[in-house]
Order: C-alpha cells, then sequence, then structure tokens
C-alpha cells in the first residue's frame, strides 16, 4: 500500500502515505548575509551593518551627478526637440534621465511651439489646412497670442528649472558630507 509494487520490485505509480513517509532533519547553519561560515561563536545577537546605499531625511533630496546631466545634454536634447517636434520629445524623454536632458526638451518644445506659431502667421500657405488655419489664427488673435505666451512659458520654464537644479548642485557640493 507504499506504492511500491513487490511483484515486480518497482514504483506502482501511487505516492506513499504520510504516515511512512522519513522526515530527515539537517542542521545547517544560520545564514547571516555578511560572507561568514555562519555559525555563530558567541550567542549575542548582532546589529546589522547600516545600508550605505539607502539615505535619509537632507540627504535622500541631494543630488549626484548623474541625475543632473550636462550642459551638453541640455542643450542636445533642447535641438532635438526644436527640430523634431513631438517625436524628438518623445526620443529625449525616453532615452535620457537627467534633469538637463528634461529640461533641454521641454525648452524645445516651448520654442518649437513659437516657431510653428511663428511659421503659420508669417508664410503663405498653398495645402487648403493650413490655409484654414492661418485664417483661424488671424481671426482669434487672443488664441494666438495665449498659445505664445504658453510657448514662451515653457520654454523660459525649462531654462529657470534647469539653473535652479544647477544653482542647489553646486550648493551642495560645498556642504560637509558626514555619510
Amino acid at each position: 500500500s507504499s506504492g511500491i509494487n513487490a511483484e515486480y520490485g518497482g514504483y506502482d505509480g501511487t505516492p506513499p502515505s504520510y504516515q511512512e513517509h522519513v522526515v530527515k532533519k539537517v542542521d545547517l547553519p544560520p545564514y547571516t548575509g555578511d560572507g561568514s561560515s555562519g555559525y555563530v561563536e558567541d550567542e549575542r545577537e548582532e546589529v546589522p551593518p547600516r545600508n550605505r546605499h539607502v539615505t535619509y531625511g537632507y540627504a535622500a533630496m541631494l543630488l549626484s551627478n548623474e541625475e543632473l546631466g550636462t550642459d551638453s545634454i541640455f542643450i542636445l536634447c533642447f535641438l532635438v526637440c526644436l527640430l523634431f517636434n513631438w517625436v524628438g520629445y518623445i526620443i529625449c524623454c525616453c532615452l535620457f534621465t537627467s534633469i538637463a536632458a528634461r529640461c533641454g526638451a521641454l525648452s524645445g518644445i516651448g520654442l518649437n511651439l513659437i516657431k510653428m506659431l511663428v511659421i503659420l502667421r508669417k508664410c503663405q500657405f498653398e495645402n487648403p489646412q493650413l490655409v484654414q488655419t492661418q485664417l483661424y489664427l488671424q481671426l482669434h488673435d487672443f488664441q494666438y497670442a495665449a498659445l505664445m505666451l504658453l510657448g514662451i512659458v515653457t520654454m523660459f520654464y525649462g531654462f529657470l528649472r534647469y539653473n535652479t537644479a544647477k544653482a542647489q548642485f553646486n550648493r551642495q557640493a560645498l556642504l560637509p558630507r558626514y555619510m
């Protein structure tokens, strides 16, 4: 009845019962996590070492150089967004994670909006959809001015945000390190 077929000397396919199963106890060393053998010679509880990668309080708000980025990344993302419109903005936000890249992309998309509005206002078009858009913007000067203002504010917000982040990074570089 234990799953072993005595007639053929093998297994008949049924699992053994819980009462027949023999439990083997294995004495494993305790896991300490520091790479030692695990056997504690002294029975005192040890305090685990402080995790050096986790920061608390004000130190968690400090920027690293990789998070900030460089001026060249800011200019690169600014130009990509200026030249390639929304596709450039999406590319910059997907490829770069630094503050410089995000702010450069934001500034570039603001200037791109200004550029497109000026092109729509000043150029002569043959395409009927663009002609309709041009006529609409001429009839609704308030919306044209609001979109222009939105582009200017977006562009300057990106510039000011990046300069603020750089100033914070430079101020924190002067602070003494306690960690």
